[in-house]
């Protein structure tokens, strides 16, 4: 449970660090040691309220991050009404960033970087949020299917589900049942997890439904999976079972057709040289059903499937993910650290509490990487950078380690860089 509350922080990192609140705060270098303060509260949102509630009794840490390194410089506990507050002296580096982190249930959450030489309100508050075993609903905001060609008489399906909790607490498993299920066709082989926002050890096929039994949190969450089907099963039928927001399905094959459900043709897409022709729906009815009618021949790995449907299908839902922050998904291969430090811009920060990594992005499209050392990660040292324009917001998976860039325009289209860290 621990390690699936820490995504709560992921997905809050890319929530609440695109609110307007964080640029409001003025970028220019302080003076050596000029005094410097934030004061702010800690949150915690609950159901039938629309104001969160204070934490009283948390410890929040005051920590500091130059080019060389970085450590904890202060900390304290919430007073009963929630709030903390800390005064420090400027450094002497212009380029070195403070920011606040609390820890509350097993979750590190951490505030943007502390620019103005006095942080208040609502840039300064800390939100945090409880777990719960009830039913909570997990809204389908988008579905997509790719229908690979046929291949040595099988054909391979990937599916990519987007899952919205928008409830105040994170939804976990109780007394065996899984926090979500899916069907699949009961001739389907062959299943495998793929990219996404839950490890392959909480995603199991159990007969033809397809169950998560890992915790769901607050925010947009991705679910990706492949298996084969013989192509003596077409035409498939594809039954909704839940609303959707954006049901999309790509087909490999020119001749293929995809009907009912409102589903309606639209611009193709090419990758690897490859087209596929794509078919979307709104507003899916849970009792919707889709037809796939394809015939023959090879086909695209499961992570170029994933990297369609993440770069050049649903290019509206893909700008909508990545200004409200989840994502989806463009892989390059794994980077190879630079020369250490930031440029004079930081901006967003992230934690990767199994590594004890910290990852720094910048307005001038620059991500920093920083590991934790020594008692309590007591030191900060530079572990490399690298280059990638328009990143200035940046998660990490915990289980994975994976880290997320998504940016907004790459080519006209709303992408997610996915980068692959070694340990």
């Amino acid at each position: 449970m621990n390690a699936a509350r820490v995504a709560v922080f992921r997905a809050l990192a890319l929530l609440a660090l695109l609110t307007p609140g964080r640029r409001a705060q003025a970028a220019r270098a302080p003076r050596p040691q000029e005094a410097r303060s934030i004061s702010g509260r800690v949150l915690r949102p609950t159901d039938g309220s629309p104001d969160p509630r204070p934490v009283p009794g948390i410890v929040v840490t005051l920590h500091r991050v130059a080019r060389g390194g970085g450590r904890p410089i202060d900390s304290a506990r919430t007073d009963a009404r929630g709030r903390f507050s800390f005064r420090y002296a400027a450094p002497a580096d212009s380029s070195a960033i403070h920011f606040v982190s609390a820890d509350y249930a097993g979750i590190v959450y951490f505030s943007p970087p502390l620019r103005a030489p006095r942080v208040a309100g609502d840039d300064a508050d800390l939100t945090v949020f409880d777990t719960t075993s009830r039913p909570v609903t997990i809204t389908q905001r988008g579905r997509h299917l790719v229908v690979g060609r046929a291949d040595s008489g099988r054909r391979q399906i990937v599916e990519v589900y987007e899952l919205s909790n928008d409830s105040s607490v994170t939804r976990v498993a109780s007394e065996g049942a899984p926090t979500w299920d899916a069907g699949v066709p009961a001739e389907a082989t062959g299943f495998a997890v793929g990219e996404g926002d839950f490890s392959a050890e909480a995603v199991a096929k159990q007969g033809p439904r397809v169950v998560v039994m890992a915790p769901i949190a607050p925010g947009i969450k991705q679910l990706s999976f492949s298996y084969e089907l013989p192509v003596s099963v077409f035409p498939l039928s594809i039954p909704g079972e839940r609303r959707t927001d954006v049901l999309e399905v790509l087909v490999e094959d020119p001749e293929a057709m995809v009907t009912g459900a409102g589903i309606a043709e639209v611009d193709p897409v090419a990758v690897e040289g490859r087209r596929l022709r794509r078919f979307v729906a709104r507003e899916v009815a849970p009792s919707a059903v889709v037809r796939i009618d394809a015939p023959r021949p090879a086909r695209l790995s499961p992570a170029t499937y994933v990297a369609v449907v993440a770069t050049a299908s649903g290019a509206a839902m893909l700008l909508v993910l990545a200004r409200s922050a989840r994502r989806r998904r463009a892989r390059p291969a794994p980077a190879t650290a630079a020369p250490a430090g930031w440029r004079d811009d930081p901006d967003v920060l992230a934690w990767d509490a199994g590594w004890r990594r910290l990852y720094v992005a910048s307005e001038s499209g620059v991500v920093s990487a920083f590991a934790a050392v020594g008692t309590n990660g007591a030191e900060i040292r530079p572990l490399g950078e690298l280059r990638i324009p328009h990143a200035h917001t940046v998660s990490v998976d915990p289980r994975t380690h994976r880290v997320y860039l998504p940016l907004e325009n790459v080519g006209r289209r709303p992408v997610l860089r996915i980068l692959t860290p070694g340990p």
